[in-house]
């Protein structure tokens, strides 16, 4: 089986605008526990409490901006139309038995009943995938993985 490379990526953008929503749905709820916490008594607990509900914030400020420039990495990856020979950055391949698709670090995306993992060209199996051909093999974790399809 093969996959529609164009569908993934829409995949692919429909996932990551849904986590950051539900960041965005979290970075509101803690504020407005910031906020009740300003309603409530001071002391130390007050404090302790407000701090850890501050970071919590800054956590998740800081993973909603990543998530974005994800998916702005996403979207200028999904416009290289090329044909391709060999693996680069936006190419879906079958690496054995299984779906990667060279773009950002997001991990697993169920799509069309097979699991596809989204994969940086910085990652370690990454590196080791480009410039990779069809029929060609990287060793990886001490396994050599076929080259199966390129897209």
């Amino acid at each position: 089986m093969s996959l529609e490379k164009e569908s993934l990526f829409k995949a692919a953008i429909t996932a990551l605008k849904a986590k950051i929503e539900e960041l965005k749905s979290e970075q509101k709820a803690i504020s407005d526990g910031i906020l009740e916490d300003n309603k409530s008594s001071a002391g130390d607990k007050f404090e302790t409490s407000r701090e850890m509900l501050t970071q919590d914030l800054r956590q998740v400020e800081n993973q909603i901006e990543k998530n974005q420039e994800d998916l702005e990495e996403l979207y200028r990856i999904q416009a290289i139309k090329n044909t391709q020979s060999e693996v680069k950055e936006g190419s879906l391949i079958k690496l054995g038995t299984e779906w990667f698709l060279i773009s950002i670090s997001f991990g697993l995306l169920n799509f069309e009943n097979e699991k596809v993992f989204l994969l940086s060209k910085n990652a370690p199996l990454g590196q080791l995938l480009l410039g990779k051909k069809e029929n060609e093999e990287v060793l990886f974790r001490g396994k050599p993985h076929p080259i199966v399809e390129i897209h």
